[in-house]
């Protein structure tokens, strides 16, 4: 059970104000993002309902804090089952906007943005299907330049934008080719074993 001086009554609503976060109260728990998330599927520790429900206590610490609110793939085939309608992956979105704003980092990698290289064409902005990359107009080594840009509250490191990037101007930080060949062979490992 928590104890008090860990709970801030007023973090519901916080999220309730945050763009995304307005549906958080009308979660009742039932369950239903639980037992269709294909997240879940992978990972059981992965719990919606439980995160929601923390929030609501004012767990903030706790929810903030948490890896589990950067896994949400943004599906969203827990709101077409919702009997509540709430759009969870924008709820997280929200949790995720708050957690950046009070210096928390997602644990895995996020795609960034090379400003001295990238050519702004945009392809990387077409091609992300959580629409976490923009142009933006910044300056770059004291010039006014159109630059992409990643929003790491939308940013889900699949990398398409990387591997899109002409330019290869985009990269997804602390991930190379030799850290994704070892998660392919931690994955089979135990699949070798049984077999």
């Amino acid at each position: 059970m928590a104890q008090s001086t860990q709970l801030d009554p007023k973090f519901k609503d916080q999220v309730t104000t945050e763009p995304g976060g307005e549906n958080l109260l009308r979660c009742y728990s039932c369950g239903t993002c639980m037992a269709t998330c294909l997240i879940r599927r992978q990972d059981p520790q992965y719990n919606p309902r439980r995160i929601m429900h923390k929030a609501i206590l004012g767990m903030r610490e706790s929810v903030l804090s948490s890896h589990l609110i950067w896994m949400c793939s943004a599906c969203d085939d827990c709101y077409e089952h919702c009997p509540q309608h709430i759009h969870i992956s924008e709820l997280f979105k929200a949790f995720r906007t708050i957690a950046l704003r009070e210096g928390y980092r997602p644990a895995g990698p996020v795609a960034t943005v090379n400003e001295r290289t990238c050519v702004a064409c945009g392809l990387c902005v077409e091609v992300c299907p959580y629409d976490a990359v923009e142009l933006v107009q910044k300056k770059v080594l004291g010039h006014a330049k159109t630059v992409s840009q990643v929003n790491m509250a939308l940013c889900m490191s699949c990398g398409v934008c990387a591997a899109s990037c002409r330019s290869a101007s985009i990269n997804l930080t602390d991930f190379s080719d030799e850290n994704l060949a070892q998660c392919v062979q931690d994955q089979l490992q135990p699949a070798e074993v049984a077999a």
